[in-house]
């Protein structure tokens, strides 16, 4: 509970804790160099435990450095409150400096479980494919969003690109920027109705100063609490159905029907004239 208690700790590093009773405090020590990056990461309500998370960090006088209570995370499922903690922040100087955890409720127990990191940013991210399933028409473009949930400030442009083994939808080009947290992608499907879902994939490719980083986008639908939390909540595949052609429109010619298999519709030939034999003409009459 007292910085002269606090465990010492040398990042990266990774601990699972518990607040073991209501007022009790957490405390980690550990040395940061003048400028340097660190993140400070609380994982519990994503857990499903219930504690409210706040971190605090304090450099070797009690100075605070940097504070967080709740932070969104569009990932977190059906996960109504958003309670865990995250910090980014840059060392004002060298030293030693204390990093507070606590539930910002002042409760505690057994069951109130968290998992703190302490490390330098490991920029990356994650993508989630909205809606879970789409029935694009026969040769016509289907669309989705996918959105993605930039982590330890990665702000790297991500290509995607569609997997699909069966080979009947393709993907236009989409990228995501830098700035931009979602982008609506057009599927096209290439083959007349199919009634069975078929399973896609959307992967998304990028790199981070020369190191490559993937990811899978994960199905997903997108709700919405109280007007105010959107929830991304995993759903279990990302698939497409085909649906026919749209009818004609009324008034419309329809298009020929195809000759049956085996017959093949024969050629027109414009048909020419039989030759007709002369028009006899009048008799003659002999002269007197």
């Amino acid at each position: 509970d007292q910085s002269a208690q606090a465990q010492r700790v040398s990042p990266p590093f990774i601990v699972n804790g518990r607040v073991e009773r209501p007022g009790d405090r957490d405390m980690y020590q550990f040395d940061g160099k003048e400028g340097e990056e660190v993140v400070i990461e609380v994982v519990a309500r994503r857990l499903d435990s219930p504690l409210d998370a706040a971190i605090k960090v304090t450099d070797f006088a009690g100075k605070v450095v940097a504070f967080s209570d709740d932070v969104e995370d569009l990932g977190s499922g059906v996960n109504t409150h958003h309670a865990d903690s995250y910090i980014r922040t840059k060392l004002p100087a060298a030293g030693l400096y204390y990093v507070q955890l606590a539930d910002a409720q002042h409760n505690g127990g057994e069951e109130y479980a968290y998992r703190l990191r302490i490390s330098q940013p490991q920029p990356g991210f994650a993508l989630r494919v909205v809606p879970s399933h789409i029935e694009p028409r026969s040769n016509a473009w289907g669309a989705a969003s996918v959105h993605v949930i930039r982590k330890d400030g990665f702000t790297e442009p991500i290509s995607l690109s569609l997997k699909d083994p069966s080979g009947m939808f393709e993907m236009g080009r989409a990228v995501l920027s830098g700035t931009q947290t979602m982008v609506r992608v057009s599927i096209k499907a290439k083959t007349g109705e199919i009634q069975t879902p078929v399973p896609l994939t959307i992967e998304g490719v990028a790199s981070n100063k020369n190191q490559k980083i993937t990811g899978i986008a994960v199905p997903a639908e997108d709700r919405m609490q109280a007007f105010l939390w959107r929830h991304l909540v995993p759903a279990q595949e990302f698939a497409a159905l085909i649906l026919p052609p749209p009818p004609p429109p009324p008034g419309s010619t329809p298009p020929p029907k195809p000759a049956p298999a085996g017959k093949p519709e024969p050629s027109k030939v414009a048909s020419v004239p039989k030759p007709q034999p002369p028009k006899p003409g009048p008799p003659a009459v002999a002269k007197p």
